[in-house]
């Protein structure tokens, strides 16, 4: 028969609570590599962008990401959603799509420059 203490010592091994992992590195190396992918993608982007959208407009505007080859912008107002879908559809889409060198099917825009949903 074991020793009872060298049993209550293997029962306290496997019986207490493991310590938590406290460190945020894995959590800051994560959100690194997530904001140098997305730069990658839309760095170039954001700088076409700036080229065939006309200057005021592009201030009310801003790229928040591209998924499935549609670029999502929010804007401040309806009525510079119009004014972006009057510019896009007169050429700049067009143009967007030439000089991407990514996939870009459509752009998408939405009120509101808040970052949430």
């Amino acid at each position: 028969m074991p020793d009872p203490q060298q049993q209550l010592d293997t029962l306290r091994k496997y019986r207490r609570r493991r310590e938590r992992e406290t460190s945020i590195h894995d959590l800051v190396a994560q959100a690194r590599q997530t904001v140098k992918r997305d730069e990658k993608r839309l760095g170039s982007l954001v700088q076409l962008w700036e080229e065939c959208i006309p200057p005021a407009l592009a201030a009310r505007t801003a790229l928040t990401g591209i998924r499935r080859g549609v670029l999502h912008v929010r804007v401040d107002s309806a009525a510079t959603g119009f004014e972006l879908d009057r510019v896009l559809r007169s050429g700049a889409e067009a143009q967007l799509r030439a000089a991407y060198r990514g996939t870009l099917v459509r752009v998408r825009s939405r009120i509101g420059l808040d970052s949430g949903g």
